[in-house]
């Protein structure tokens, strides 16, 4: 392995060995279930992990921004993770996971896009949920917390507002389409 790729490697497990024991910090007590998962196409999911009503989650976590890149591949391993819940289920039937409710992913980053954010918001159910991980100035410890995607802007209707209907004209008429 590459010098550079073994150090990124080495700070995403210590990254990853720090924030183990602060997740409780976002409300939900998790209990890890499997760490360093290999899943769908071969991508690494960091924990999986069960909630106390047996609700899988899929933790990822990035060292810098969360980006399209990290929701993609949450989404991904999701999918793959509840697929083989059954199975795993058959081979330890004490597992804490359950099949139902659906597995939501909990994606950790140091920051997100606001691109990532609203498709956070816009997932169905609540299945995406974003924290953000930081060092405390005043105490140098890391921090985990939640983040909550911005909100939409609603009129004064209390509609969600939407960019108005173009007004633009070209001047043609169905005559000039004839031909």
């Amino acid at each position: 392995m590459a010098p550079r790729m073994a150090e990124a490697v080495d700070t995403q497990r210590a990254l990853r060995r720090a924030l183990a024991p602060r997740l409780g910090q976002l409300g939900t007590p998790l209990e890890l279930i499997a760490e360093e998962v290999l899943g769908e196409e071969d991508g690494v999911i960091d924990w999986v992990a069960a909630a106390p009503d047996g609700r899988a989650f899929v933790v990822l976590v990035a060292n810098g921004t969360g980006n399209a890149a990290l929701l993609q591949a949450g989404l991904v391993q999701r999918a793959w993770v509840e697929s083989r819940i059954i199975d795993w289920r058959k081979l330890a039937p004490t597992l804490a996971v359950r099949e139902e409710p659906p597995a939501r992913v909990l994606l950790i980053a140091r920051e997100f896009d606001r691109a990532t954010q609203i498709a956070a918001r816009e997932a169905a159910g609540a299945a995406i949920v974003l924290a953000r991980w930081r060092i405390a100035s005043a105490t140098a410890q890391l921090e985990l917390e939640c983040v909550e995607p911005e909100r939409r802007v609603a009129r004064a209707g209390g509609t969600p507002s939407r960019r108005p209907a173009s007004t633009f004209r070209t001047g043609l008429s169905e005559a000039d389409f004839a031909n």
